[in-house]
């Protein structure tokens, strides 16, 4: 796995700008390498702004496949679900140009989490092996040091094997979610961790000091080639 590097800003919109520019360079070094790249998005006010600032980087967006590190188990346009803050922000302004692969919703025909995710599952055309599965990852992260869907002390952290998931009782809400694990996470190029505010100071200085994951999740994403935090000051306090 990679080094650990991380790079502190003076505040959230310096942050995205810096984190989406490592995002634009890693994909269009993909792209010239292979054709194509693999992006996976996140959720959270940190993960949204710099999605926010992709929206106007100069990146062949019809060579880009986007996924979703992970997404709640909700009807389609509930307000809960992160695509629909990423489609305002991002998604509706790339168009039809990106391949975008979306998570199930919640529907009267759709109604169990662990069966979704096994649909979802069978339905992509993922690498085997060790093979990269995203050329970038990019995670939020919450204060107990939770990543897309992956909570201390849950099945999601302890998962081995599987690359998707459902997760029942989730501790915050919406109780039902669907997730990529650590082991996919481990399968990306790149790894990029966007976090801000005093609140998560903890949880950044135990996922760069490498602990245990089980109680710190932030601390098993490793990309394969690169591993890199943005921060805000607050964020970095604990370091």
């Amino acid at each position: 796995m990679s080094d650990i590097r991380h790079h502190v800003h003076p505040d959230l919109d310096s942050l995205a700008t810096s984190a989406a520019m490592e995002v634009t360079t890693h994909l269009n070094e993909r792209i010239a390498e292979s054709g194509r790249a693999v992006l996976s998005l996140t959720g959270g006010s940190a993960g949204v702004k710099t999605a926010a600032a992709l929206a106007t980087a100069e990146i062949e967006w019809e060579r880009v496949t986007i996924y979703f590190g992970d997404e709640r188990f909700v009807a389609a346009g509930d307000p809960e679900r992160n695509d629909g803050q990423l489609d305002e922000v991002l998604l509706d302004i790339l168009g039809e140009r990106p391949t975008i692969h979306r998570w199930p919703t919640l529907s009267a025909e759709n109604t169990d989490v662990f069966a979704a995710a096994k649909e979802f599952r069978e339905a992509q055309s993922l690498p085997p092996g060790d093979a990269p599965l995203f050329d970038v990852t990019l995670l939020g992260m919450g204060p107990e040091g939770h990543i897309d869907s992956i909570f201390p002390d849950t099945p999601a952290v302890s998962e081995t094997e599987e690359l998707i998931m459902g997760v029942r009782d989730c501790p915050k809400p919406p109780p039902e979610r669907l997730t990529f694990t650590l082991p996919a996470i481990r399968r990306s190029r790149h790894v990029i961790v966007v976090a801000t505010g005093d609140g998560k100071a903890e949880a950044v200085a135990r996922g760069i000091e490498g602990t245990d994951p089980q109680q710190w999740p932030v601390a098993g994403a490793r990309g394969l080639e690169s591993t890199t935090f943005h921060l805000d000051g607050p964020a970095a306090s604990m370091m």
